[in-house]
């Protein structure tokens, strides 16, 4: 048992990302490695510090359904309904936080017609650009294209 308490384990591979697993039955839908993961996660980290934008120290990504996707969107959105992933900044020694529904994921991919390992690499992308505190617009598109940029030439696929 973790910090997180019972039903999360968690994957340790750079000091600066974790990763929590919150249901289990739920892993098949993950398209990468939980270490390759921490390992993409800590490119984008070092992609944001390239390019001179702020960001949180240590990141922890929490791997959920749309259960819980939607209660989190709901609680601190204030919008109906799973989404994809949902960021939070950290600051004040706390860890940047991103939630990505598997569910979600699965489902887009299907409907969009992408490969897993790109969409979830994208998502994260846009996640990271959320936890550097841009907005939707061109700069957070160009921060975005960078991180996903370091996460392929890292990557196997």
């Amino acid at each position: 048992m973790n910090r997180r308490g019972a039903g999360a384990d968690a994957v340790h591979g750079e000091s600066n990302v974790c990763i929590l697993g919150h249901y289990a039955a739920h892993a098949w839908l993950l398209p990468l490695g939980r270490r390759e993961l921490t390992f993409l996660l800590g490119s984008m980290l070092r992609a944001l510090a390239e390019n001179g934008v702020p960001a949180p120290e240590r990141i922890e990504l929490h791997l959920l359904n749309d259960a819980a996707m939607s209660a989190a969107n709901l609680r601190f959105m204030g919008c109906m309904g799973p989404t994809n992933v949902l960021s939070f900044p950290g600051g004040e020694g706390l860890p940047g936080i991103l939630l990505l529904s598997l569910d979600t994921l699965a489902r887009e991919c299907l409907l969009y017609g992408q490969e897993p390992t790109e969409h979830v690499l994208r998502l994260l992308a846009h996640g990271m650009g959320h936890l550097a505190g841009l907005d939707h617009g061109p700069a957070m598109d160009r921060l975005c294209a960078a991180c996903f940029a370091a996460a392929r030439l890292v990557s196997a696929f």
